[in-house]
């Protein structure tokens, strides 16, 4: 793409940097270990597959609303207060998950208000979408929630044993409130392409670019949510025990994700997007599905470091992709907004296919979700790359 605007975006400090991340991380953590918790209120909490999943659900539900939410808040109270917000409410949130896991209702509730606090740390990928290079921020925000994930994940048997449920809420909720510490080195949010070169990047934040940007998230999520979410439930469907699910997903989690993460950069710089976009997408897919047909513990394991590591290859690039079209941030702020419904989406459904023990289908209906955001961001970039030619040749004066 022709126009770079790197020379007009903003560089924020270390500290922010790192702050900015630590809220996003504690925004994300529960989604990290979703797999485990999943199975653990199935075999602690004692409830229904579907059940476990509506948990899932109402906690993205609340994450879509934060989402939405920031769009308003971000202007009338500004950055370092709404995370403050955002903070105070994934610790609440869990809090009361504590002591409500004999109830499913007060618990769809709790999750729910730590899916509020969850959403509301949108702002900050506003905040990254502002600075020199996105695609890099973002993949070390991957990096750190692949980290503090996977230690989690790897925890949860021994947390399990001894403390039940209540342990994987309270260091959710803990990490939140060591975050809060991290509050007044965030940034405020302004602009960073004045003048030209902003009215040039901001020619494709229009109904068009917008509805394939959401669309593409919104493909994506839905079948990403869908196969996370019950990873833990396909690998007892082939007769895995908890320990060995545990491992799994935080292996898959610390390496697919770091190695993920770290390559994002660079395959964005040395390869076209349009082909890392197709490759990753078309890859996660076939392993969402390959997951479904073998089980043993080996090759399950296998199958999902394969679909971390491609799935935190194609997130900042993607991301990335949003910045590049709109320099403002909005189009990657409503493109995340799409994507916390489509994660709240794709547990319900997931839950529903999976009522009939229906796994193999279940696969299938992964892959059409990817196929919907090979579709989108295939459009969207044949738009972009023209809207740059035309950029670029046009007058300046």
């Amino acid at each position: 793409m022709a126009v770079n605007l790197d020379s007009a975006r903003a560089g924020p400090s270390v500290i922010s940097i790192v702050a900015i991340n630590s809220v996003l991380v504690a925004g994300v953590l529960s989604f990290g270990i979703f797999p485990v918790m999943v199975d653990g209120l199935v075999r602690l909490a004692h409830l229904g597959v579907r059940e476990a999943g509506l948990c899932v659900t109402a906690e993205m539900a609340g994450q879509a609303v934060g989402a939405a939410g920031v769009l308003v808040l971000r202007h009338r109270m500004g950055s370092r207060h709404v995370c403050g917000i955002a903070l105070a409410l994934i610790l609440f949130g869990n809090a009361l998950s504590m002591g409500v896991t004999g109830s499913l209702l007060m618990l769809l509730i709790a999750r729910s208000v730590a899916g509020i606090g969850c959403g509301l740390t949108v702002v900050c990928i506003g905040l990254f979408a502002t600075t020199k290079n996105p695609e890099r921020n973002f993949a070390i925000f991957n990096a750190a929630a692949v980290v503090l994930g996977a230690a989690l994940a790897a925890a949860a048997p021994f947390v399990y044993r001894c403390y039940g449920m209540i342990g994987i809420f309270a260091a959710i909720g803990g990490a939140a409130g060591l975050c809060l510490m991290m509050v007044p080195f965030i940034p405020e949010f302004g602009s960073k392409a004045p003048g030209q070169e902003a009215k040039a990047a901001q020619a494709n934040f229009s109904p068009g670019p917008i509805a394939l940007a959401c669309i593409m998230a919104a493909g994506f999520f839905i079948s990403t949510g869908m196969f996370w979410s019950y990873a833990g439930q396909i690998g007892a469907w082939h007769h895995l025990d908890v320990t060995a699910v545990s491992s799994a997903v935080a292996s898959a989690w610390l390496i697919g994700g770091l190695l993920g993460s770290i390559l994002a950069a660079p395959t964005s710089r040395r390869v076209s997007r349009t082909v890392s976009t197709v490759a990753c997408s078309a890859g996660t897919a076939l392993v969402a599905f390959a997951s479904t047909i073998v089980g043993d513990t080996k090759s399950f394991a296998v199958l999902l470091h394969g679909f971390v590591f491609l799935w935190f290859l194609l997130y900042p690039i993607q991301m990335g992709i949003f910045s590049e079209v709109d320099a403002s941030g909005q189009l990657t702020m409503l493109a995340y907004l799409s994507q916390l419904i489509a994660l709240a989406v794709g547990p319900a459904l997931g839950g529903l296919i999976l009522q009939s023990n229906s796994y193999y289908a279940f696969g299938l209906w992964c892959g059409l979700g990817y196929l919907i955001f090979i579709c989108a961001a295939l459009i969207l970039l044949r738009s972009a790359y023209k809207s740059s030619r035309d950029a670029s040749v046009a007058p300046s004066g």
